[in-house]
């Protein structure tokens, strides 16, 4: 496939002489004319095939580098919520203890009754 899709491909294409494949073919130089012209044809349409399927491979790849990025950014996000989360529970932990010193502090020290 890489062979096929090489740079050079389209030049050696395009630089083929048909008259050299058809030289061993027999028959009228109005039938010999029609199969070269029906073969320039399909050359040309391998040439467009082949740009075609460059295209697709290079879209290809651009979709690919996208959806890469786009589940770097998501696993990204991902990580900075759990920070957020470890920092809220390491808050809630901090007040708990503070409740919890606040309620031994209550039951040592009663509030004196007017």
């Amino acid at each position: 496939m890489e062979k096929l899709l090489s740079k050079d491909w389209k030049e050696k294409m395009e630089r083929l002489n048909t008259s050299e494949l058809l030289g061993e073919i027999k028959g009228t130089p109005e039938s010999l004319a029609e199969k070269e012209r029906q073969l320039s044809t399909m050359i040309t349409q391998l040439i467009s095939l082949r740009e075609q399927l460059l295209a697709a491979h290079d879209e290809q790849k651009k979709l690919a580098a996208s959806q890469i990025e786009k589940q770097r950014q998501q696993m990204d996000l991902a990580r900075q919520q759990q920070e957020q989360i470890a920092r809220q529970q390491q808050q809630l932990l901090q007040q708990q203890h503070k409740i919890n010193l606040l309620q031994q502090q209550i039951q040592i020290s009663p509030m004196v009754s007017y």
